[in-house]
């Protein structure tokens, strides 16, 4: 069967439960994308206007494509070869094969172990076609992927792209990080994530304060990189980061913090507070002109404790993009500003944003 790879359909992949914000966030961005179909952590949409270059970016779609439908295994080398002709010439393909989620993340069930199903497809498309695809899965700038959705044990959906910036290198945008059995908590993963996926310029001995720190997971990552960290958190601190040379703890709230408890230079600030948007990054906000010399980012969790605060993110991330210039003689001048919903995320997003100081560490 001869295949169309001029396609009209975008797929997309997101967290379980992410599907309705995502259709949500698509309809406001993107109105000549229309919903065609979905599954739990899988949405694709029909695209009303192909002749309009897409530039397709989304704050909760982790990987995107070119959708050309339901495939059984037996027919992804035929697809690929197509796709080889059409696309590439003589150069191989890059293979990404990986699963939709089945649940939402840190709610798997006991001795549920993500990504077999994947690696069962991926094993056999190699073994019948290794000359077909390139070696490795890291894609590169200007690479022709062939992507292929694992849905269910016996079914697939296969796309495709041209990889840039816009897309993530790894299968599906699941970054490999893995959890140390020491680490505190999951906030570990989420930090290496965003550290990883958004290249963010730290450094050892780079000086960071997080608001919120307990009991540890994201300073434990940090302190692994060589930081020097100061956890502000009421809370109790994991012994592993409490011991630590290079840690301090603050315990008690931002809003009793004083500007001398605080180091005097700050190059990052970082904050995982559960509770509402408006108060984390009013918080986070009063901390910016202490570090104003120094500082050269911000890695701010943002808790969407109700799914309709989706819609407010533009709003978040101008407001951190404006942080520090109201009324200010100097202001902060915070660039790069970026959403995201990272693997590790539950519901909740990560904003980040350079300093001009920042941006040009990360040249």
């Amino acid at each position: 069967m001869k295949l169309d790879f001029n396609s009209n359909f975008i797929f997309t992949v997101c967290q379980v439960g992410a599907e309705p914000v995502l259709k949500e966030e698509v309809a406001r961005n993107y109105p000549q994308l229309k919903f065609a179909y979905s599954r739990p952590g899988f949405v694709t949409f029909k695209n009303l206007s192909p002749e309009v270059d897409l530039r397709f970016q989304s704050v909760f779609a982790r990987a995107h494509g070119y959708s050309l439908g339901p495939s059984q295994i037996d027919r992804i080398l035929d697809i690929a070869l197509q796709l080889k002709v059409q696309c590439q010439g003589d150069q191989p393909l890059r293979l990404h094969v990986w699963e939709r989620e089945f649940f939402p993340p840190g709610e798997e069930p006991l001795g549920f172990v993500p990504g077999v199903l994947a690696a069962e497809w991926e094993k056999e498309i190699w073994k019948s076609g290794s000359s077909f695809f390139a070696e490795g899965r890291d894609a590169k700038p200007g690479d022709w992927v062939l992507d292929l959705i694992v849905l269910e044990k016996q079914e697939g959906w296969v796309g495709f792209h041209r990889h840039s910036g816009a897309h993530s290198p790894w299968p599906g945008g699941r970054i490999p990080v893995v959890l140390p059995e020491e680490a505190p908590s999951r906030a570990y993963l989420k930090l290496e994530e965003a550290l990883i996926s958004l290249k963010v310029p730290v450094e050892a001995a780079d000086i960071a304060v997080e608001v919120g720190s307990a009991p540890g997971g994201a300073s434990y990552a940090l302190l692994k990189r060589g930081l020097r960290v100061v956890g502000v958190d009421p809370a109790e601190m994991d012994p592993v980061v409490l011991n630590h040379p290079q840690f301090s703890h603050i315990q008690k709230s931002v809003h009793g913090l004083t500007r001398k408890e605080l180091p005097p230079q700050i190059q990052w600030l970082l904050l995982d507070m559960n509770v509402q948007p408006q108060i984390s990054l009013a918080a986070i906000e009063r901390m910016l002109h202490p570090a104003i010399d120094s500082l050269l980012g911000v890695i701010l969790t943002v808790k969407l404790n109700e799914w309709r605060l989706a819609s407010q993110i533009p709003e978040f991330v101008e407001r951190v993009r404006t942080m520090g210039t109201i009324g200010s003689l100097n202001p902060i001048k915070m660039t790069r500003v970026k959403a995201v919903q990272l693997p590790s995320h539950r519901q909740e997003i990560l904003i980040f944003g350079l300093t001009r100081k920042g941006a040009v560490r990360n040249k």
